[in-house]
């Protein structure tokens, strides 16, 4: 039982070890997480195992002996260190501060992505996804997003879906592709590219979150003003004739045409929107073709909105539907 105890320790710690550093190091990984979360129970289990068979040495080491005074002391003096270093931990302070400040989260967190906390979203189907925004105070109202793809569609596009007012500004992020929301030069099919050619319309609008343009550089004139908030829950309350504009980007890669001949890249985006009243009867609302990200859009972020030269790319959507989940008075 020993040698089975040692050397699983050995193993998970191993494990352990491996996935915090490729965490440090990387960005998020799922897998690398799930990795993580099991050694660690794993090494939970082996070192309880360990104590319940080394009870009588450290009772022996504590309780009697000469050295029992010296062992009381060493046991202390380490309480006190993992103390202070869970301290240091939970409140940013060194010397675990400088760690974290090196770590590729902190050091890029102005590239990073997450959406809100209220936000879910599942993919019931290979061609399908979902996504729920909830009311934070649980009075307004609620998004459910469908977006459904053609069936033979291969591979399938990257996504964004974003809120805005009425006048163009971003209000919040409720979907970004995992595989772009970690880098501004994500691999895309193997590819290193920047997520400004990718989805430029959603990249140009989150300058405003970011503080940082699609080119790396410090946007001094970002951030929120006394009429623009960074969050839906004020636009879904009811009763206040409120509206605001849904948006979905999409882009597949290596879909070139005669006009789009980039290997890589192909066709542009194309940008789906709706505009939501809240106060509307009906709870249903259908994504409209409005415009594409080509053209200039990459460096401005204006849309374009001659699709005449759009070919295939326009065939990728089946069926974009939003309803509004209307809180019960």
């Amino acid at each position: 039982m020993r040698h089975l105890v040692n050397f699983g320790l050995l193993f998970s710690f191993s494990a352990l070890a491996a996935t915090g550093t490729l965490a440090y190091f990387q960005p998020f990984s799922l897998s690398v997480t799930n990795i993580h979360v099991i050694a660690g129970f794993v090494t939970l289990v082996l070192v309880i195992l360990h104590i319940v068979a080394r009870v009588p040495y450290f009772r022996n080491r504590i309780a009697k002996g000469k050295y029992r005074v010296s062992a009381r002391l060493q046991v202390l003096m380490i309480g006190i260190a993992c103390g202070f270093l869970v301290y240091t931990a939970i409140y940013n302070l060194p010397p675990a501060s400088w760690l974290i400040e090196n770590s590729y989260e902190h050091k890029n967190s102005a590239q990073i992505v997450r959406s809100s906390n209220l936000v879910g979203f599942d993919q019931p189907a290979p061609h399908r996804k979902w996504i729920v925004r909830k009311s934070q105070d649980g009075n307004g109202s609620g998004l459910s997003i469908n977006l459904s793809f053609r069936e033979d569609l291969n591979p399938m596009p990257s996504i964004a879906i974003w809120a805005e007012s009425t006048i163009g500004s971003m209000i919040e992020t409720l979907f970004l592709e995992q595989s772009l929301a970690y880098s501004e030069v994500p691999l895309w099919e193997d590819y290193r590219t920047q997520r400004s050619h990718i989805l430029p319309l959603w990249r140009h609008r989150y300058t405003l979150f970011s503080g940082i343009s699609p080119s790396g550089e410090i946007d001094a004139v970002s951030g929120a003003t006394e009429a623009h908030r960074f969050a839906l829950d004020p636009y879904l309350q009811s009763g206040k004739g409120n509206e605001f504009v849904l948006c979905v980007e999409i882009n597949v890669p290596k879909d070139s045409s005669d006009d789009f001949p980039d290997p890589l890249l192909g066709q542009p985006s194309l940008l789906y929107t709706c505009l939501v009243d809240v106060d509307r009867d009906d709870p249903y609302y259908l994504f409209e073709l409005t415009g594409h990200g080509g053209g200039d859009a990459i460096s401005t972020g204006n849309v374009q909105y001659d699709l005449e030269m759009i070919g295939s790319a326009k065939k990728m959507k089946d069926l974009f539907l939003v309803k509004l989940e209307k809180s019960i008075d």
